[in-house]
């Protein structure tokens, strides 16, 4: 039996990863939409005039850049290949990060001059890349540009959820995670998809039935691991 699959990415994300596995998978597919997090862009009141280098470890935080009229002239450190697509278009000279906020840190240390440096990046985050960046001696300004609101399942989510029916969710954060787990217990046999190993362990408070970790922190890689795993439920419960 294939699977109810339930996306929890923010509205717009959630669509295109939705659309994008759809369009991969070789029959029909029962998508829920259930965003657990709404993206709510703060005023940014920093003086960020004298920056030469952003970070980014989020698309959001390029859209808050770019509202401010940031970008041309700009270099842009970027968590991976997506949120480097989107800063490229806004006009910013890019340097592509190799998918989580760590390794763009590294990424950083290792490569960048002396510049000005700001992160633009959510309220909630993992880690303090920004105080990783000074203790190696690149100052870096933390600024808030969103903030990430817990949502409630929709009403269809949480109905499969407690039926009787496999049900696959893909989850791309410790805090969507998390967020899932307090709206708990389910009843449906839940198979999580994980982005990283810190997303999978915040996943067990869900009570999953399994576990999976995309090979690399990014969203080709989630779309790869959740096909994986919407064949070999589809074929273990038939």
């Amino acid at each position: 039996m294939t699977p109810t699959l339930i996306v929890t990415r923010p509205e717009a994300q959630g669509l295109g990863f939705a659309r994008a596995l759809e369009s991969r998978w070789d029959g029909p597919l029962d998508t829920v939409l259930s965003p657990l997090i709404a993206i709510s862009f703060q005023p940014i009141v920093n003086d960020l005039s004298d920056v030469t280098d952003l970070v980014f470890t989020s698309a959001h935080g390029v859209t808050a850049a770019a509202s401010v009229g940031l970008g041309p002239g700009l270099s842009a450190w970027c968590v991976g290949p997506k949120t480097a697509e989107l800063a490229r278009s806004a006009g910013f000279e890019t340097i592509t990060g190799p998918g989580d906020a760590a390794a763009l840190a590294n990424l950083i240390i290792a490569q960048s001059q002396k510049g000005e440096f700001a992160h633009l990046r959510g309220r909630h985050s993992r880690g303090d890349l920004s105080s990783e960046l000074g203790v190696a001696g690149i100052p870096c300004r933390d600024v808030i540009a969103y903030d990430q609101i817990a949502q409630p399942l929709a009403v269809e989510a949480q109905k499969v959820l407690n039926e009787t029916r496999p049900v696959l969710c893909p989850l791309f954060s410790p805090r969507t995670a998390t967020i899932l787990g307090k709206q708990g217990p389910f009843s449906a046999p839940l198979d999580i998809v994980a982005m990283s190993q810190a997303v999978a362990d915040a996943a067990y408070e869900v009570a999953p039935r399994s576990v999976t970790i995309a090979a690399h922190p990014d969203e080709d890689a989630m779309i790869a691991a959740t096909l994986v795993q919407l064949h070999r439920i589809s074929h273990d419960d038939d």
